[in-house]
């Protein structure tokens, strides 16, 4: 189910930020060693979050109809973008 996927990637996510502010938080105190092994803990989050943010987007792009509701292609984000406005692709 693309919820739970999404979910995976949510707590990946979060478990990484904490890593993060974990080290960040020893290297601010001096433990450069402790700081060096959250870092890398983080770095395993940030990226086990990267691959399972993938699964869900697939899993997301199976569960959805092909076309709109109303018969119609969907668009892309790009091409819902409102005028002026800078899509994720190009920030």
């Amino acid at each position: 189910m693309p919820t739970e996927s999404h979910n995976k990637a949510a707590e990946h996510h979060e478990n990484a930020a904490k890593s993060h502010r974990n080290a960040a938080e020893s290297h601010g105190r001096g433990e450069h060693e402790k700081g060096r092994e959250q870092s890398g803990r983080a770095q395993e989050h940030s990226t086990k979050a990267h691959q399972a943010s993938g699964e869900a987007q697939e899993r997301s792009k199976m569960s959805r109809p092909e076309n709109g509701t109303k018969g119609e292609k969907t668009e892309s984000r790009e091409e819902n973008a409102r005028p002026g406005s800078q899509s994720h692709k190009n920030a």
